[in-house]
């Protein structure tokens, strides 16, 4: 009687045995597109990948991305302080406190006039970390999916490609870095925040320093923790090449990367 086999995606064969008896089991592995590989036992290696050292850095890659864009947004919707409460009138003003934020006449304007100064000051750098993080997300997942498409399979070279761009997005992170908290030291460092700080201090307000807040810091341990994960997708990617060449030269055994 025919055993069933253990995995679900192993696709079942009968070969003739000692006695002439049918004997049931799993088909040979063999490499993509062999003719032993059935649709279903490729669609579950396609998902193999995912379990891979290289889909779990790339994996991380994109949920950094997805970090660098999260907090650098931050900063690039920040469009003032507690003076914006009034200016919504009604229920919300009494209600949250703009009534009784200290600002008042000239001080009220004065806040909102340095709130949006300091605010455009930020703008075009929280913009560019935005764009950033949303490229590094974008290719991160086009990784995935080329991945999980087994695209390195029918083109190895595709891997050294994946190498070079991952060592270059490393060198970039650091240089982008060293201008995103240059440009932020610079804006805390005007008189246009020095001023806004002590109009704030001066109304018991301490929330309005001038220093990068924890949303920038995220940004900047986010950039540094990629740009080991992606040496180390290099890495892995070259290992992979050199995986790859040996499967072809060796079809019969299974392709693993």
């Amino acid at each position: 009687m025919a055993e069933r086999s253990s995995s679900p995606c192993a696709p079942q064969t009968r070969r003739t045995g000692a006695g002439g008896r049918a004997v049931s089991g799993a088909a040979p592995e063999g490499p993509p597109g062999s003719r032993a590989a059935a649709p279903g036992l490729l669609e579950c290696r396609r998902c193999r990948y995912l379990c891979t050292g290289r889909a779990c850095c790339q994996v991380v890659e994109a949920l950094l991305a997805v970090l660098i864009l999260v907090c650098s947004s931050v900063s690039c919707s920040e469009t003032g302080g507690y003076t914006g409460l009034p200016s919504l009138g009604g229920i919300y003003y009494y209600q949250y406190g703009g009534a009784y934020s200290g600002f008042s006449g000239a001080d009220g304007e004065k806040a909102q006039r340095l709130d949006q100064r300091f605010y455009l000051l930020k703008l075009p750098i929280a913009r560019a970390a935005v764009a950033v993080g949303g490229c590094l997300l974008v290719f991160s997942c086009i990784l995935i999916l080329v991945g999980v498409l087994r695209l390195p399979w029918r083109f190895p070279a595709w891997l050294l490609l994946e190498c070079i761009l991952d060592v270059m997005i490393a060198i970039g992170i650091l240089p982008a870095l060293y201008y995103f908290f240059h440009f932020l030291l610079g804006v805390y460092s005007s008189s246009v925040c020095k001023e806004r700080e002590q109009l704030y201090q001066s109304k018991g307000y301490q929330g309005f320093r001038c220093s990068p807040h924890g949303a920038e810091i995220a940004v900047g341990l986010s950039g540094c923790i990629a740009v080991i994960a992606y040496l180390l997708s290099a890495g892995l990617a070259v290992r992979a090449y050199r995986t790859v060449l040996k499967q072809k030269q060796k079809p019969v055994q299974l392709y693993k990367l």
